[in-house]
């Protein structure tokens, strides 16, 4: 069995989105609206497709302007994820694609302008864990800016 857990860094308000913006082992590909960013995040594991559907919600983030980019992918297949937004600016969609040979996912992220004290960021401990169902709102007042996440292949041998 293999699964990801999830720690998410975070420095804005409240939402939640509606519906999965994925299917098992299919390519999610995710924006809030413009002047926006990522506010909650939802996720469930599927044993028999070993991978995860996601659902985002959206806040409006002050300060937040309309130049935007895109990374490149971040991670490689089984190893570890670790992204941050460039100075100033806060996540407002992500993208990803399943390897059914690894089981797991390369990861993109959409960051946006904004403003914000980068000083007073913070990692939160883990919030959750292998093949564990997830769902987590950005605290109040406060913005996504990054995330990490480690792949762990689980396999039992007879």
């Amino acid at each position: 069995m293999k699964s990801g857990a999830l720690l998410l860094i975070l420095t804005g308000l409240l939402a939640r989105g509606q519906g999965w913006k994925n299917s098992y082992d299919g390519p999610l590909n995710f924006n809030c609206p413009a002047g926006q960013s990522i506010s909650s995040i939802t996720s469930e594991h599927n044993n028999h497709y070993e991978d995860r559907v996601w659902d985002f919600g959206c806040q409006v983030t002050s300060g937040q302007t309309s130049e935007c980019s895109w990374s490149s992918y971040v991670n490689d297949f089984d190893q570890v994820l670790l992204f941050e937004c460039p100075t100033k600016q806060v996540i407002a969609g992500m993208n990803s694609y399943h390897s059914n040979s690894y089981e797991d996912r390369r990861w993109k992220f959409y960051c946006c302008k904004s403003k914000f004290n980068a000083e007073s960021c913070h990692w939160t401990s883990y919030v959750n864990s292998f093949d564990e169902y997830l769902q987590w709102t950005v605290p109040s007042k406060n913005v996504l800016v990054g995330t990490e996440s480690y792949h762990q292949n689980h396999e039992e041998w007879v």
